[in-house]
């Protein structure tokens, strides 16, 4: 017995020692491991393996294209194809397009051929152009979203014309007209902006375009700027008439024309803006509408000469459209509109009468400490009233415990007001409240550095573009957005972050809380873009 034991070990002993000579940083080991694989679910598993052991070099495309070529299976084709993509390299080009298989419309084959696409736009080399503008025309949907994205990726002006057709089908899936307004504005070619602007005011099965229409439309620029400022006065006649024949609200055109411009920092719409912001409608919601658009545009434009108008219209008794005027003069600047604020956190609600009063400790600074304490004092009454009236409203069931955490709210306010005393104008001085353990604070050091125009302090704002309170965030969006446009200087410094800020874009993707504020920051990245082309 002793002997065939002996021989088994040795056996084993031999083997072990072949494993260990083995080299897995070389192809000719996956190929032979590969060859020996008899199995669908072997061979995907050992290129997974492949992905995963860091081994993956230039050196390995000979044997992968040859792979892709020779595999019969769609499933283990479709993994060589990721990989491929992960690479990146031009020579997978064409290995890839012979190993679709458009003729074969199961769901083993369409998985891919989807994959296939996605690795031919992630190479990113022109020659897939011809290919993906034919995938585009594909049944299976996913493969046409991947032809899109690639398509947009490359910004391939060849695909302008069959993108708008399918942006503007009205038969087609929303989704893949969602996809195709993307590609559209990665692709930044003027000719798409007329599609574009329409695609604004559109809706299919209850789906709205707008969000990717006007950030579209950002991405191109100043030709959407000169689209939508004629639709803003009034004076485009035959978009007037579009809107009649689709059932688009005349108010609708000028309230997103207004979004547009406002991102873009047009001050050719100021007057424009203005005009509209007293807009009159027998419609409360509409006439509301309008104005807290024109509002919010004046705000990002950073309009003087809104703030007279917005601060007499501070009686508004509609919470949300007060808050909006209000937001509008935080952004502005300037202590003009302190003595309309002040009268305001003392009238209305106490969601409308918060909204002014925080307005009233983002501008102020010490000379308004003794009007924040009175308003604190008369909170007792206001709220006693307010409930009242409206009994119903959250915390009137225990009126002295409302109040109680009204004063609480009024307290933390003033910490602005405090900060303001201390820093006055000095940006140093505000560039270290960006830490203050107050969001409020923040907030407002975060305005105070964008208005200021010292673009030496753009890296204190960009390295906190992470904040995670909502507010704050904005507000060093914004802020940031002022002081790039305000100075080459400070857009080429700002430019220098934007891997990092993309890579946090991409990071934060999905996560519904950053949905709304990182609709900015995509803006921001997009100016950065513009500014270090």
């Amino acid at each position: 017995m002793l002997r065939p034991i002996a021989w088994l070990v040795l056996a084993v002993a031999s083997l072990m020692l072949v494993a260990c000579k083995a080299d897995l940083s070389t192809p000719d080991y996956w190929d032979k491991q590969l060859n020996h694989a008899k199995k669908i679910k072997e061979r995907k598993r050992i290129l997974e393996d492949l992905r995963e052991s860091k081994n993956l070099t230039p050196a390995f495309l000979p044997m992968l294209h040859a792979r892709l070529a020779s595999e019969k299976q769609a499933e283990v084709k479709a993994t060589v194809a990721v990989i491929l993509g992960e690479l990146k390299d031009g020579s997978s080009v064409q290995p890839l397009i012979d190993a679709l298989d458009l003729g074969n419309t199961d769901g083993a084959a369409n998985d891919m051929n989807k994959k296939i696409t996605s690795a031919l736009g992630a190479i990113g080399d022109p020659k897939a152009v011809p290919t993906l503008l034919r995938l585009l025309k594909v049944k299976d949907s996913y493969t046409r979203i991947e032809a899109i994205n690639g398509l947009g990726d490359l910004n391939a002006q060849e695909a302008v014309q069959p993108l708008m057709e399918i942006a503007t089908d009205e038969a087609g899936e929303p989704f893949i007209s969602k996809k195709a307004i993307q590609a559209l504005g990665n692709i930044g070619d003027p000719k798409a902006v007329p599609a574009l602007v329409k695609m604004m005011f559109k809706e299919r099965r209850g789906t709205s375009f707008y969000m990717e229409a006007s950030f579209a439309l950002y991405q191109i620029g100043q030709p959407a700027a000169e689209a939508t400022l004629p639709i803003l006065k009034g004076d485009d006649k035959l978009m007037v008439a579009w809107a009649k024949e689709n059932n688009v609200i005349e108010a609708a055109l000028w309230a997103k024309a207004a979004q547009v411009l406002g991102d873009l920092h047009e001050a050719r719409a100021e007057k424009s803006l203005l005009d509209r912001l007293k807009f009159e409608s027998e419609y409360l919601d509409v006439k509301l509408f309008v104005r807290m658009r024109m509002a919010d545009a004046l705000g990002r434009i950073r309009s003087k000469d809104a703030v007279k108008a917005l601060a007499g219209m501070l009686d508004e008794e509609e919470a949300t459209a007060r808050q909006e005027y209000v937001r509008a003069l935080t952004r502005i600047g300037g202590r003009d509109a302190l003595p309309a604020l002040l009268k305001s956190a003392g009238k209305g609600s106490w969601d409308a009468r918060e909204s002014a009063l925080v307005a009233v400790t983002m501008l102020g600074d010490e000379r308004e400490l003794a009007g924040v304490e009175k308003l604190a004092k008369d909170e007792e009454s206001l709220t006693t009233a307010e409930c009242k009236d409206n009994p119903d409203y959250t915390g009137c069931s225990a009126p002295a415990e409302l109040v109680k955490k009204h004063l609480l709210a009024i307290k933390g306010h003033q910490k602005r007001l405090q900060a303001a005393q201390a820093c006055k104008a000095d940006g140093a001085c505000w560039a270290k409240k960006l830490d203050d353990p107050d969001t409020g604070v923040r907030e407002r050091a975060a305005y105070e550095i964008g208005r200021s125009g010292r673009s030496e302090l753009i890296g204190e704002l960009v390295r906190r573009l992470e904040e995670k309170n909502l507010d704050t965030r904005l507000a060093i969006i914004q802020a940031t957005d002022w002081l790039v446009h305000d100075s080459k200087e400070a857009a080429k410094k700002a430019s220098e972050s934007l891997p990092t800020i993309e890579k946090q874009i991409d990071s934060e993707r999905g996560k519904t809380e950053f949905v709304k504020v990182n609709e900015d920051l995509r803006r921001l990245a997009v100016k950065l873009k513009r500014h270090g082309a």
